[in-house]
């Protein structure tokens, strides 16, 4: 089997990873900007955007398999142009897709169905997002449209604030903007894997966000199997079938950032593909062979070969912690999953108890930390930790 990983970045490499480690006689391709040999993969100097060197990488080399992780191949139409080859993608077409990349088609899709999210505004013109702001009560949040180049979410709590935010956005070549009403409890992250007709629960990640770490905890106490059904029944079959009314069907990963109030959910955002660091999460407790439920999927017999998606019945931990905290120690000999983007190393640890794989994790980081205001912030989650 030769598979190419259309994209470079933290989840790419994963996936590449995670497939070799499973399926160890496979030939891996990834685009990059480098051209080398790793153990894993092999690099092609390809660039996410070009889509016809792609297609001709992949129809001069008998790559049977496409994974598209890149946003930038994704919206380029990289599927649209490898299902016309007839070539097995994973990935959406990029019309499907739109839900991922514009905050303002998410929104408007939500509302004709009724799904549950805060109140909003759309806006286009400065003056009017203003006097919206002028009358609005605080917090609210405001956003940026087109979230491929940067995705901005800002939380204000005066209408000073919120109006130079408001402005800075505009400034910055942003044409439209959302503002939403904020919810005061932590979001979680909910990912699904659907074929654009039937949808299986892969993960539910909480994530903390601090100054030099962010901390990941899946799968999440506060999901259960009713919450699942009923995002399932009133969100994302809902709109996967407002899908297929006007394009083809959404295959890939769908990830949805809510907010829970005991059962009752409101969806803030829609995702294409895993938020950094959430794959790690996913992985580490993965019970499936990889390659199979994605290209199972791209194949649409998902509903036929799966009832459900097998996670172990461990507890996984994460830290991202910026690289500049910590000292540099080659140790090997540690249990926990590593991988590391351009600023930040991301160690999981997973054990039979979330107790148990934060503590293990929270004394390695610790053990490594240069950093007083890193130290304070893991002393903090440590002593959250003793609480539970």
């Amino acid at each position: 089997m030769k598979i190419l990983i259309a994209g470079s970045d933290i989840n790419a490499v994963l996936t590449a990873q995670y497939i070799k480690l499973q399926n160890s006689d496979f030939d891996i391709f990834m685009t990059s900007e480098e051209s080398d040999v790793t153990d894993s993969w092999t690099n092609v100097k390809i660039k996410e955007n070009d889509i016809e060197s792609i297609c001709e990488f992949v129809k001069n080399n008998g790559i049977n398999f496409v994974i598209a992780v890149s946003q930038i191949a994704i919206i380029n139409g990289i599927a649209d142009r490898l299902r016309k080859e007839n070539i097995t993608v994973f990935s959406p077409l990029a019309e499907s897709a739109r839900i991922t990349y514009f905050n303002s088609i998410a929104k408007k899709i939500m509302y004709k169905l009724k799904i549950n999210t805060p109140k909003f505004g759309i806006f286009d013109r400065e003056n009017i997002a203003v006097d919206y702001i002028r009358r609005s009560k605080f917090p609210i949040v405001i956003k940026n449209d087109f979230v491929v180049i940067e995705r901005i979410t800002e939380k204000y709590g005066s209408f000073s604030k919120a109006k130079a935010g408001l402005q800075k956005i505009f400034e910055n070549g942003n044409e439209k903007i959302i503002i939403e009403n904020y919810i005061d409890t932590p979001p979680v992250y909910i990912y699904f894997l659907t074929d654009g007709y039937n949808a299986l629960p892969l993960i539910s990640v909480e994530r903390t966000e601090k100054e030099n770490l962010t901390i990941l905890k899946a799968c999440s106490e506060k999901v259960n199997v009713n919450i699942i059904m009923s995002i399932l029944k009133k969100a994302v079959y809902p709109l996967l079938d407002d899908i297929t009314k006007y394009e083809d069907n959404y295959t890939g990963i769908l990830g949805l950032k809510i907010k829970l109030n005991r059962e009752n959910f409101q969806i803030l955002e829609f995702y294409n593909g895993f938020q950094s660091y959430d794959f790690q999460s996913f992985l580490s407790l993965l019970d499936e062979d990889l390659f199979k439920i994605l290209y199972d999927c791209a194949n649409s017999c998902m509903a036929d070969n799966y009832d459900y998606i097998n996670l172990t019945q461990k507890h996984s931990y994460s830290i991202a912690v910026k690289k500049s905290c910590l000292q540099n120690i080659q140790d090997e000999e540690n249990d926990f999953i590593q991988s590391e983007d351009e600023d930040n190393i991301i160690y999981t640890s997973t054990a039979s108890t979330l107790n148990m794989a934060k503590r293990n994790l929270i004394e390695y980081i610790n053990y490594l930390c240069i950093n007083d205001k890193l130290k304070a912030e893991i002393n903090d989650e440590a002593n959250e930790v003793l609480r539970i």
